[in-house]
């Protein structure tokens, strides 16, 4: 998992392969985890955009992974941005509401 620095755009993109579950969740979590730590103390970045494209399925953990990022974002003053393919994706963002608090891009 390699983030893509867009400097013009103000965005830091990261993909995420395949669905988040709690089968991956702690590794994805430490992965972020490094990624936002080098990337956070001074961002050149206003928003970041997790792409969940492969994903079909995000569970309870992975929810919970993306709140705990959303938080440490939104610290900044940055938004966060999440791309998905899957209805499945789609719906279990809309039930818990993490609809209004992030910007869902469809592809």
């Amino acid at each position: 998992m390699k983030p893509l620095l867009d400097r013009d755009q103000q965005l830091l993109t990261v993909n995420v392969p395949g669905d988040l579950v709690s089968t991956n969740a702690e590794i994805l979590r430490r992965a972020l985890h490094e990624i936002l730590e080098t990337e956070i103390p001074s961002p050149p970045w206003r928003r970041l955009r997790l792409e969940l494209a492969g994903a079909k399925m995000v569970d309870s953990m992975g929810l919970n992974l993306i709140v705990t990022i959303l938080r440490a974002v939104q610290k900044t003053g940055g938004r966060m941005q999440i791309t998905f393919s899957s209805p499945n994706v789609h719906r279990t963002f809309q039930f818990t509401r993490l609809d209004q608090h992030v910007e869902l891009i469809k592809v």
